[in-house]
């Protein structure tokens, strides 16, 4: 069998010994940090996707396109 610890600044704890409510945080926090593990993972795929079609659409600009700021018109 596996056992579970958590480790802070004063050392090991064996979560099999924790009381139910510091099982349950144990568990709660293992299921958030590998939430928040998968979703870095994802962002990081989102962010390389962003600089892939940025870099692809500043190659494909077409100065026909530019807008040109107009002076203001005077009275």
């Amino acid at each position: 069998m596996t056992q579970f610890t958590y480790k802070n600044d004063d050392g090991m704890y064996d979560v099999e010994k924790l009381n139910d409510t510091g099982k349950v945080a144990f568990n709660y926090l293992a299921e958030v940090q590998a939430e928040i593990k998968s979703l870095t993972k994802r962002i990081d795929v989102l962010n390389a996707a962003a600089k892939t079609y940025n870099d692809m659409l500043q190659e494909n600009l077409d100065p026909e396109a530019l807008i040109t700021e107009e002076e203001p018109e005077e009275s």
